[in-house]
């Protein structure tokens, strides 16, 4: 160490270029990270929507849901298999262990489905679940009087071909009706008195679909392309089509004279609307995978401002809501708790050594850490947001923390001599703490290392912020190898006049010394503080309310609703219009957001879902708001079978994991229909205890359904039930019979014979029906109508029947405690043979990351026991120190019991932050004794405890006070680091006694070694 300071020292001009150098690079580093609120990371988990039409559920079922779920149970480290089938829609969602990659579990289960032969109109879409498949923004054209079908060609052609120009945008989506269309009503009086049927009208229009392929003509040293019989140019075109009306004249009549023929919008499955507005079509944009959010941002903006001025008259943009914002303000929030806490730790460091060139000294590590780890980073292509930057904040403590015990080491004393001699004594104290101290580091953090592998949501979330953090503290130590030393031994070269004692400080020591002296020759006294201390711990952890992660103000509310069951889309949107009103009258609302037919993170939903998106203006209380909001709603609509209130980042993180909700309650049987009795059962008595805030039975019905049954006439007359259905579909919906070309637009023709054109929302008994072997006659004569009331929705869990019960508890209740009282709800109810319930959401995710994080706590402590017992040359020094390390769990339980904080996983990542800082109080001071004899005694215990008294003092209020801005909340972006700055806190300032006191008094006991 001697040679390599005085190398050091001979290069220092070097080391000095060298650190300007990483502080260019971390700047450039730092300007391009991408920046997002949560890692860019792939979930092992792929979502498979497949869409055909609206095929009954049971068919849906047989022929698509069962044969997919079958192919996906076989593809390798496919751990869970759940789906959702409804009338013409099945999901399925397809989890795999953490022993494939995400991008080899998408691949394999892609090949795999694509196996399966599906019916012919199906459509099929496989997404690995990923941040990126979410819209950070959203912008909607609006008009009091154009329809968002017509607005849906400026949205094509003019707005999303600019957006998806802009570098790092992914998607480009609308929300709305849908594109026009060329309704051909026909007139059923008109049909009649002509002889004419509807497969005649639909097959002339089909039959001019060309232009068909005729051959090729060589001629005048030309090659000609013959076509025949090209397609209507206009919807004038399409009304002078002659229709055949049969006969020995060959008689036609143009189809005006039988129909009228206009453009207009498509029957109404899916809908949007924003508040203030008559129509609206809303835009969605998401961002690429690992791009940076905030730059993609600010590209959009400019890309709509410059489209804005050329909208057509009568239509604007507006935006809805947008989360870069979101993650500049969160990231903004976490900056200035660093900065304001690293001002804090530059005033206790200057009142500790009243000087202001060597506290100014010690924080010099900082920015250099931080440029270093910021080229890490960028080098590991990973990003800024709320976990790496977490990670960098937590590791801010052990920064300075290895810069004040080298300065405090190197200018220690104050012995007279000239410039040389000083700075020489300086780099010789230096190198007798340098490598302890880096081992001391290298142990800290090897302790977050099995953060890097946790599995689950929990490991996703936490991954990038231990790589921050062990990537921070490697590079501070890198750092105190080669800088620190020289900024002590120029601070060291300086003349200085040593300070005055204060005389508080004088006191503190001579009681601190009594206080040492007296518990060295008790020391069973710190075996029974150490036991009180672990079971109040204990006593604590047992009662501490538990959450999986944080509650944080997004600002953004996503309000998933449904009406009763069997509402058509339009009756939906009408109340999603309605609760829009409500909330725009709050004055804590910005802008606010209405989408029927489509959920978020699905493109289909039943016509009676809803999904509202609030955006709330800058620092309003999101919990405040949706507790006001949600009372308005069912107030206003208390008919509605259901009514959320969440988060926008915490919906999308629930999607992206498969957990939505607090607690779910699994209901598993043999029977769809004899499994969803039951579960209303249960979930009523779960209801009636009102010992919970919400319970919802989550297994919706698709809705109502008619099912028309030929009779013998029908038979008979030749009106097969293919017939049957396209004129039903005529009646009702309209019947596609091809489409027109305006310019790049594509105008599909439906052809209907109700009078109003589209679906008409009743069965009506006058709708008549044509024969092929007879004339037109009820549709009464020809069928007999079943109506269904509710067609239940179909769930699956790994190829099993299940339903599921949604349990929201009282803000009050932690999720264990909710978890345990449903258990006993659910052991007092019977339920038949065959028939098991169990518990999952949130919940199942928190018991797992709790298993890992207490088996990563207690591995932490065993990796420490191995390389501090080797550090110390002895494992009961190495004892004396790890359970004096885990006596400041009391400190940080207590910290989090006393502010009313739920006990979640940034709170065990607090405590393990803890226990990385702790440690090395108790390696420096046991290396210090060691430096004095080997093996220490009792009085070389004391006079190493008294040795480093002051830098142990300086360290621990540092770090305590410089989280402070985070442990009370600069603003709603540092939410998420709350628990882990609370816990850190109550966990230090334990954690002196601890190191001080208690750690010298357990070695005594553990040693006894001889008087000396």
């Amino acid at each position: 160490m001697k040679a390599y300071l005085e190398a050091l020292w001979a290069n220092r001009y070097t080391t000095a270029l060298v650190a300007v150098l990483v502080l260019i690079a971390g700047v450039a580093a730092f300007e391009a990270l991408p920046r997002s609120v949560f890692p860019s990371v792939n979930f092992p988990r792929v979502s498979v929507l497949v869409s055909d039409g609206y095929l009954p559920v049971h068919v849906m079922l047989v022929r698509v849901t069962e044969p997919l779920e079958q192919a996906a149970k076989g593809v390798p480290d496919v751990t869970l298999v759940r789906s959702t089938t409804s009338n013409g829609l099945s999901k399925i969602h397809v989890f795999f262990n953490g022993a494939i990659t995400p991008n080899e579990a998408y691949l394999l289960l892609e090949a795999r489905l694509g196996q399966v032969v599906l019916p012919p109109a199906s459509h099929m879409s496989v997404r690995l679940m990923m941040p990126s498949i979410y819209p950070f923004a959203e912008y909607a054209l609006v008009s009091q009087k154009e329809t968002s079908s017509a607005m849906m060609p400026t949205y094509a052609f003019t707005l999303k071909p600019r957006l998806l120009d802009v570098p790092g945008v992914y998607t480009v989506a609308s929300i709305g009706r849908g594109w026009p269309e060329v309704h051909v009503d026909l007139s059923l009086r008109s049909l009649i008195s002509h002889h004419l049927g509807l497969s005649r009208i639909v097959a002339l229009l089909r039959a001019h679909q060309g232009p068909y392929f005729g051959g090729v003509m060589a001629g005048f040293h030309d090659s000609f392309l013959l076509t025949a019989a090209g397609r209507p140019a206009t919807v004038a075109a399409l009304g002078r089509l002659p229709v055949p009306l049969g006969g020995a004249r060959g008689a036609t009549v143009p189809l005006s004279a039988l129909a009228h023929i206009a453009v207009g919008p498509p029957p109404r499955v899916r809908g949007a609307a924003v508040a203030h507005h008559a129509h609206s079509l809303l835009i969605e944009v998401a961002a690429q995978a690992g791009a940076n959010v905030e730059r993609v941002a600010r590209g959009v903006a400019r890309a709509l401002a410059s489209l804005r001025h050329g909208l057509p008259r009568g239509v604007r943009l507006v935006r809805d809501y947008d989360l870069s914002r979101l993650i500049v303000a969160s990231l903004h929030d976490v900056w200035v708790a660093l900065i304001l806490g690293t001002i804090i730790t530059f005033a206790v460091l200057l009142a500790f050594l009243r000087r202001f060139d060597t506290a100014l000294a010690t924080l010099v590590v900082v920015p250099l850490s931080l440029a270093g780890t910021f080229v890490i980073l960028h080098v590991l292509h990973l990003g800024l947001n709320i976990m790496t930057l977490g990670g960098i904040t937590a590791a801010i403590g052990a920064l300075v923390d290895h810069a004040i015990v080298v300065i405090e080491q190197a200018t220690h004393a104050h012995a007279p001599g000239t410039i040389s001699e000083r700075r020489f004594r300086a780099l010789r104290a230096a190198g007798e703490v340098l490598p302890m101290m880096t081992f001391a580091t290298l142990t800290s953090a090897l302790v977050f290392v099995p953060l890097i592998f946790l599995s689950g949501t929990i490991g996703i979330l936490f991954r990038q912020m231990a790589i921050a953090l062990v990537t921070a503290l490697v590079v501070s130590q890198a750092v105190a190898l080669s800088v620190t030393p020289l900024l002590a031994a120029y601070l060291a070269g300086r003349e200085r006049r040593a300070p005055k004692a204060w005389r508080p400080a004088r006191r503190a020591r001579v009681a601190y010394a009594r206080a040492l002296r007296r518990g060295l020759r008790t020391p069973a006294m710190g075996v029974i503080a150490s036991l009180a201390i672990l079971a109040g711990a204990y006593g604590i952890y047992r009662i501490l309310p538990t959450a999986f992660l944080p509650s944080w103000n997004e600002g953004v509310i996503a309000v998933p609703f449904r009406t009763a069951v069997g509402s058509s889309a339009s009756q939906t949107l009408s109340v999603g219009r309605k609760l829009v009103a409500i909330a725009a009258r709050d004055p804590a609302v910005a802008t606010t957001s209405v989408v029927v037919g489509e959920s978020l993170g699905n493109p289909r939903a039943t016509p009676n879902k809803g999904d509202i998106v609030i955006t709330l203006k800058s620092r309003a209380s999101a919990v405040a708001t949706m507790r006001l909001l949600g009372a308005r709603f069912r107030a206003a609509y208390p008919s509605l079978s259901m009514l959320k209130l969440h988060q926008l980042m915490v919906t999308q993180l629930g999607n992206l994991s498969g957990a939505h909700d607090p607690l779910d309650v699994e209901v598993f049987g043999h029977s769809a229909s004899v499994l969803a009795v039951y579960a209303r059962h249960l979930k009523a008595q779960l209801a009636m205890s009102h010992r919970f805030a919400n319970v919802t039975f989550a297994t919706s019905s698709a809705g109502p359904a008619i099912t028309m049954t030929p009779r013998t006439r029908a038979q008979q007359e030749g009106l097969t039930p293919p017939l049957l259905g396209a004129q039903l579909m005529a009646g009702y919906w309209g019947v596609p019979a091809g489409y027109l070309l305006r310019g790049a637009q594509i105008l599909p023709i439906a052809v209907s014979t109700s009078p109003a054109g589209g679906m008409t929302g009743d069965l009506r008994p006058r709708l008549f029906v044509h024969a092929p072997s007879g004339p037109y006659a009820p549709l009464s004569a020809f069928a007999r109508a079943r109506t269904r009331r509710r067609v239940p929705v179909i769930t699956h869990q790994n190829l099993v029947p299940f339903a599921d019960i949604e349990i929201r508890p009282h803000r009050a209740m932690g999720l264990s405690q909710a978890a345990a009282l449903a258990r006993r709800l659910i052991a007092k109810t019977p339920l038949p043979p065959g028939i098991t319930a169990r518990i999952g959401g949130y919940y199942k995710e928190q018991v797992k990351s709790f298993a890992q994080m207490e088996l990563t706590l207690v591995l932490a402590l065993l990796v420490l026991l191995v390389l501090v017992g080797y550090q110390l040359g002895g494992q009961r020094a190495a004892l004396a120190v790890l359970v004096a390390t885990s006596l400041s769990a009391l400190g940080a339980l207590a910290a989090l019991w006393l502010r009313g904080i739920p006990l979640d996983s940034t709170s065990f990542l607090g405590l393990l932050l803890v226990f990385a800082i702790v440690v090395n109080n108790g390696i420096l001071i046991f290396g210090q004794a060691r430096h004095y004899k080997n093996p220490p005694g009792r009085i070389e215990v004391e006079l190493a405890a008294r040795r480093r008294l002051r830098p142990i003092l300086m360290t621990m209020a540092a770090d305590v006070l410089g989280f402070l801005p985070l442990a009370v909340g600069v603003g709603h972006g540092t939410d998420l680091l709350k628990p882990l700055a609370t816990a850190v806190m109550g966990g230090l300032i334990l954690a002196l006694a601890a190191s001080l006191l208690i750690g010298p008094m357990l070695y005594m006991a553990f040693s006894r070694p001889p008087r000396s």
